[in-house]
């Protein structure tokens, strides 16, 4: 997401600040919504016993960026918290640094990142004792994050500078940044292709205008792959990883319901279609919104921000399947639907509404809202299993 209107924020890196100590676990409000129920229908026989699949966690938590002021200020960390199919509530709320945005965990769930795009610097979070242990300086106005494919290094893009930070894992010592000649604004990767970085180029400045807002840096070699396009915000792989779509505009009040579908193995643009009345934002990405993802491949879930009926307060979740290039569903939600991530036990999307400061937990089957979960100017979102 961008918020141009707001670009003029604090200028240069910030020196490396020391760890924050674990806070106080501090409650919540939270709603539940029942779900719809249908009828039950006796079985003409019994069913036969079966063994139950072991939950793969005992319990799961989901970390969210509770944004706080734009600038002269820091925001937080709030962490959700349930039992296999169990209700969320929040358990902790963690100080971070100025305007916590978006937010990643690593592949084996050890580590969440989280872009201050405000204080340019990225937190380091330990998911099961929940606190801060490290706080790097970054490029200014961090906004793209995500982890390679191993887990060993944490990408961090800037929005105001023209090199990715590489941070390694564990230590929390930066490497040499990729230099890329152009602010970055996301970033995406799948695991066998580990040395392509896919990133789009920040749409403001003297680089609005340019025809190649999606590239793909190449880690072995240092050579960057431009695809003519132009106006892209954010970008995502498919469920299967066949394809790259991207969304258009970003720009709050500005919709776009155009979606560029691109073949990421040739480079090129493959289609261009309109989700006309909506304003799709974002995808579930690897790497980035938690541990775990949705086993149906066939359907991709969007948040939108406008809807036909209902413009700008009909922002949402759209269920599409992506192979037919259609809509097949729309959850309504708060204003500004942003991120989401994923409970395999549950079978519960969490996508977050920036506006009414919401974390509204979505029913797969249903796709119906089965609760929501108060986090003001809730953005980023990401679930991790606890042993």
């Amino acid at each position: 997401m961008r918020w141009l209107l707001l670009a003029a924020l604090i200028g240069g890196g910030c020196a490396t600040a020391s760890p924050s100590s674990a806070p106080t676990a501090t409650p919540s409000s939270s709603e539940s919504v029942e779900p719809p129920r249908e009828s039950a229908t006796p079985s003409a026989s019994p069913a036969a016993a079966s063994t139950p699949t072991p939950a793969p966690y005992a319990k799961i938590r989901v970390f969210v960026t509770a944004e706080g002021p734009y600038r002269g200020g820091t925001g937080e960390l709030h962490v959700l918290e349930a039992e296999p199919g169990a209700p969320f509530t929040v358990v902790a709320q963690l100080p971070m640094g100025g305007w916590p945005h978006n937010l990643a965990v690593s592949p084996d769930g050890r580590w969440i990142a989280v872009a201050n795009r405000s204080s340019h610097q990225a937190s380091i979070v330990d998911p099961v004792a929940m606190t801060e242990v490290a706080r790097v300086a970054v490029g200014r106005q961090p906004h793209g994050i995500l982890w390679h494919p191993d887990g060993r290094t944490l990408f961090v893009g800037a929005e105001r500078d023209g090199h990715i930070t590489r941070i390694e894992t564990g230590t929390w010592k930066l490497l040499p940044p990729l230099q890329v000649g152009v602010p970055q604004h996301v970033f995406l990767m799948r695991a066998d292709r580990p040395n392509e970085l896919w990133f789009t180029a920040t749409l403001f400045g003297q680089w609005e205008h340019q025809d190649d807002h999606l590239r793909m840096y190449d880690l072995s070699t240092g050579r960057i792959t431009k695809v003519k396009v132009q106006d892209v915000h954010d970008a995502y792989f498919t469920p299967d990883a066949s394809e790259i779509w991207s969304s258009s505009s970003g720009f709050l009040e500005k919709p776009a319901g155009r979606m560029v579908i691109y073949d990421p193995l040739e480079r090129v643009v493959k289609e261009t279609i309109e989700f006309a009345g909506y304003y799709p934002f974002h995808s579930m990405k690897r790497y980035q919104d938690g541990m775990y993802f949705p086993s149906d491949s066939s359907v991709m879930v969007l948040s939108t921000h406008y809807s036909p009926e209902h413009g700008g307060e009909g922002s949402g979740l759209l269920w599409v399947d992506w192979r037919a290039r259609r809509i097949v569903g729309h959850t309504p939600l708060g204003r500004h639907a942003f991120h989401s991530t994923y409970d395999p036990v549950g079978k519960r999307i969490l996508t977050t509404s920036n506006i009414d400061g919401m974390v509204n937990v979505i029913d797969w089957e249903t796709r119906a809202v089965v609760q929501k979960v108060r986090v003001p100017k809730a953005h980023g979102i990401g679930a991790v299993g606890i042993p």
